[in-house]
């Protein structure tokens, strides 16, 4: 595989009706419901744009995501099946999601995923691919470790604790990027990509204290 790699760009900061009220509406639900507490919004890179990789447990991550970048707008991918709905498909379209085959090695998302940095707009992918069921992250996916390389902007990991429970105190832990200059200098094949893998599981490890580990294995 060739490192052709994406400069990273000023971010953008243009603003859509419908991400902006959904966005504005769940940040009240979460202070008054959740309790949410974000730290480490400092670590996003200002004024450029970047790829933000969360952990994934429930379908309102996307929007947490979304309140640790408040002064852009973040392009997500989505599994397929969001899509094959017109209606849902129309919102996720609004509020920039576009769809992934989760089950293949989906290029056509990835070059969506490499256009979306190409225009300056900030990327928001969760690698485990689907939804972890019981607190541990599941194995992480190589395309996201392929998007990450070729993307040439900044990797910010943000791991979300806690389970969305009513009145339940959540924490959102953005940490700093990914160091992986090294890995973009040389050519990228599966060694730089499985040894970018292994730091992003690394750096949900610090972020989480061991606890985004996949069951049966300690930090």
């Amino acid at each position: 595989m060739e490192n052709e790699k994406t400069p990273a760009k000023a971010a953008r900061h243009k603003r859509t009706f419908l991400y902006t009220l959904i966005v504005f509406l769940y940040a009240i639900m979460v202070k008054l419901v959740f309790f949410m507490k974000i730290e480490g919004r400092e670590n996003v890179p200002r004024g450029r744009n970047c790829v933000l990789m969360g952990n994934h447990q429930c379908i309102l991550d996307p929007v947490t995501l979304a309140l640790c970048v408040p002064d852009r707008e973040i392009h997500f991918m989505g599994k397929k099946e969001l899509f094959q709905n017109k209606v849902s498909a129309w919102v996720f379209t609004k509020v920039h999601g576009f769809p992934v085959d989760r089950g293949n090695m989906d290029m056509g998302a990835v070059r969506t995923a490499l256009g979306v940095l190409k225009d300056g707009d900030t990327l928001g992918i969760f690698p485990e691919g689907t939804r972890s069921r019981d607190g541990h992250m599941l194995p992480l996916l190589g395309g996201a470790s392929m998007i990450a390389l070729k993307g040439g902007c900044d990797v910010v990991p943000v791991y979300i604790d806690g389970n969305y429970k009513p009145f339940r105190r959540m924490r959102v832990y953005v940490g700093e990027p990914i160091e992986m200059a090294d890995l973009r200098a040389g050519r990228m094949n599966k060694e730089t990509c499985d040894e970018l893998t292994r730091r992003m599981e690394a750096s949900f490890a610090r972020l989480s204290g061991g606890k985004s580990l996949p069951a049966g294995r300690e930090a």
